[in-house]
């Protein structure tokens, strides 16, 4: 469940070294009250504008926010299948499912402090299309939300960590334990020591001042001149800042 997801955000093969909260903070935990949301699949995204001709153009326009150092983390793989060309990246930096750019961050501080997670989720959203009749489909499946685990995350202005209590456990563990930066304003760039080695996520603030941190998988299925489909796979956490 959330662990599967937290993967695909941290890029974390299995869990390293494991560590519980200090008793103050776990004190502040049980005085903060947990809240879970139910947000629309498409809150705070963009996509491309379903018609033929305009797709590649609204695609295009987040290229100008990826920067150098955020390409480094861009290695896609290629396959050819019975005809069929497959092309896949992870984790994506572009992607056809974006964040809205209103949720930017302009002030690094904004996300300074400790949050508690209110929505936990992995959404595919597909979009195919047929050269033949130039329309585009469009269709979006939730694979899963997660309401029973409760995750902390705390960030200071060089590290970001993140605790883990699961179902029925009375304890947290800490999943996640990295240096980071924000780059172009929407980007979270989380390593250990070479930012070069970095796992790439979108992150963001809501109009209510919550923290969100989306991760893609991408995966692209063609055959030249006869059909496309792009899909993206968002593994979403939403947090809320707790009392101060």
């Amino acid at each position: 469940m959330i662990q599967r997801n937290l993967i695909n955000l941290i890029l974390i093969l299995t869990v390293t070294v494991s560590c519980t909260l200090p008793k103050e903070t776990i004190q502040r935990i049980e005085k903060d009250t947990r809240e879970q949301i139910n947000l629309p699949t498409d809150y705070c995204l963009l996509m491309p504008t379903i018609t033929f001709e305009q797709w590649d153009n609204d695609y295009n326009v987040f290229k100008k926010y990826l920067t150098k150092r955020i390409m480094t983390t861009q290695v896609g793989l290629s396959s050819l299948y019975e005809g069929v060309y497959i092309w896949w990246c992870y984790p994506s930096a572009l992607t056809h499912v974006q964040l809205d750019t209103t949720t930017m961050i302009f002030d690094n501080k904004s996300i300074l402090g400790e949050w508690r997670v209110v929505s936990n989720r992995k959404i595919t959203f597909t979009d195919s299309a047929c050269y033949a009749d130039k329309v585009i489909y469009r269709n979006e499946v939730i694979d899963n939300i997660d309401k029973d685990d409760d995750l902390y995350l705390n960030i200071n202005s060089e590290k970001i960590k993140l605790y883990l209590k699961e179902k029925d456990k009375k304890s947290f563990r800490r999943l996640l334990n990295r240096n980071y930066i924000i780059e172009s304003n929407r980007f979270l760039l989380m390593y250990r020591l070479s930012v070069g080695g970095s796992s790439v996520s979108q992150i963001g603030i809501d109009k209510d001042g919550r923290l969100i941190l989306n991760s893609y998988f991408v995966q692209e299925r063609k055959i030249k001149g006869v059909y496309i489909v792009y899909q993206s796979t968002m593994t979403q956490l939403i947090f809320k800042k707790m009392n101060e």
